[in-house]
Order: C-alpha cells, then sequence, then structure tokens
C-alpha cells in the first residue's frame, strides 16, 4: 500500500510541471491567420517563446482526378500514308500500271488546334515515288541527252519502272466538324529529291531471271512542289496530290505533271 502510494506521487510530480506549462502556454497563446494564394495557415505563438503551424489543406481524391488543362497543339511522331502514283500516257511516255506504282510516305506530324473547328497541321518526312510500266518490255534507258523508254529485244521483261524519293514539308490548314468526324483540308508541299534509280527485270533466253539497276536521278527534278488535298472520314483520311512541276528535268525528258492519291488511318 505504501508502495502504490508513493508511485502516485512521483508520477504526479512529473507530470505537475508538464501540466503547468501547459496552462501557461494556453494563457498566454497569440494566434494568427495568413492566406497567400488561396491558401491558409494559422501560426500560435505560447508565452514560452515556442509556435506551432497548421495548414490548411485540401482533400483531393486521387482516384478520380482528372485534368482540365489542355494543348493546343499535339504531336504524331510517325505517320504512315499509302497511295498510288500515275502520270498522264499522252506526253510522250509509257503507260503506267496503277497496282504497283505505290506512293509511300513515313511523316512526323504537328497540330495547332486554333479552334475546335479549324487546325493547322504541318508534316515533315519521306515519300518514295514508283512508277511502274504497263508496258513490261520497255526499259528506260539514261542517256546523255536525256531519258529514253526503249523496246527490250534481249529478252522477256517481267518487270519494269523508276523510282525516285523526297524530303517532303507539307503545310495544311483543315476544317472540321465540332467532334472531328469530318474533315476537309487543302495545302501545299514541297520536297527535295534525295534518291533515285531505275529497275527492270526479264528473263533471258535461258530463262533465268535477270535484274538490272540504273541507280541514279533518271533525270528527275531535284525539287517538287505541289498542292494538297484531304478529306477525312472518322479515323480515316483520304489524300490528294498534285505536282505543279514537271517529274523531269527540262529537256530531259517527257513534260507533265504527276499525282499521286491514297490512304492513311489518324
Amino acid at each position: 500500500m505504501k508502495s502504490t502510494i508513493i508511485s502516485s506521487l512521483l508520477f504526479l510530480l512529473v507530470l505537475s510541471p508538464v501540466l503547468a506549462q501547459e496552462k501557461t502556454a494556453m494563457e498566454g497563446e497569440k494566434t494568427k491567420m495568413y492566406t497567400v494564394l488561396g491558401k491558409t495557415w494559422q501560426v500560435t505563438k505560447y508565452s514560452d517563446g515556442s509556435k506551432t503551424y497548421e495548414w490548411e489543406v485540401e482533400d483531393i481524391d486521387y482516384t478520380n482526378y482528372e485534368s482540365h488543362k489542355s494543348s493546343n497543339f499535339s504531336y504524331n511522331f510517325l505517320e504512315s500514308e499509302i497511295g498510288i502514283n500515275i502520270w498522264p500516257s499522252d506526253e510522250g511516255a509509257p503507260a503506267v500500271k496503277p497496282w504497283g506504282s505505290w506512293y509511300v510516305a513515313l511523316n512526323s506530324t504537328g497540330t495547332w488546334k486554333a479552334s475546335k473547328n479549324f487546325h493547322f497541321k504541318s508534316s515533315l518526312g519521306v515519300s518514295w515515288y514508283n512508277f511502274k510500266f504497263e508496258n513490261r518490255d520497255i526499259i528506260a534507258v539514261k542517256t546523255p541527252d536525256g531519258l529514253e523508254f526503249q523496246e527490250f529485244d534481249q529478252g522477256i521483261g517481267t518487270k519494269s519502272k523508276i523510282s525516285a524519293s523526297f524530303v517532303n514539308l507539307t503545310l495544311m490548314p483543315t476544317l472540321r466538324t465540332n467532334d472531328g468526324n469530318l474533315r476537309f483540308g487543302a495545302g501545299a508541299y514541297a520536297g527535295l529529291r534525295v534518291g533515285g534509280r531505275g529497275k527492270f527485270v526479264y528473263d533471258d533466253a535461258e530463262g533465268n531471271q535477270r535484274k538490272q539497276f540504273e541507280k541514279s536521278n533518271m533525270y528527275v527534278e531535284n525539287l517538287r512542289y505541289g498542292l494538297r488535298s484531304e478529306v477525312g472520314v472518322g479515323d480515316v483520311t483520304f489524300f490528294f496530290n498534285y505536282d505543279l512541276n514537271d517529274l523531269f528535268q527540262p529537256g530531259k525528258g517527257p513534260e507533265f505533271q504527276a499525282m499521286s492519291f491514297g490512304v492513311y488511318i489518324d
């Protein structure tokens, strides 16, 4: 019993300074409120010189958090196009076969969203022009005087074409419906030629397949420029390119403009 009383007295002796200090602090406390940028905190100063700080914390449910901030610019690193190249066959050049005269392009595209119904698209990329001849026995021969289309008589031709590759810049203003399911754009492009060649495949007299390449520009113009239009429905966009300059260099080949059309998926 005696030990219990002694323990109780010791506990009160230890606790009494704390209680006295708390009482003194409570009696002498001074509170100030601060608000900056909509955030509030409270500073309490006690008589013993100590301070406490309390911040107003906004309770945010991060599980259903959604940012309402949207960018007016979007970027697509890789956008691919596929289509068909054609040229007029009544201008001194052999007819081209649409199936096999592929137009292929790989672009990086940025779109500025000026408004919901008007976007401005720009793209930088590489395209390949392929023109496959309808008559497989016609071969394109590069001579010092220009490009000649000759009849091949040393075997049976199986494939004949010329091709060129370009680095292109395209600018395309586009009108859109509110939901973006219908789009129409009209713009322009310019390209710099970076490659070209002629290819001819034939069977010789023994029936062996032979391939003949002409790795050169084939007198294709170094610079191409023209007009482009697009019509988009849903995720599919149809395009049409029309070169304003001649495909071949002046005096080195037929005088006509090339065209291409095709599709890409947004």
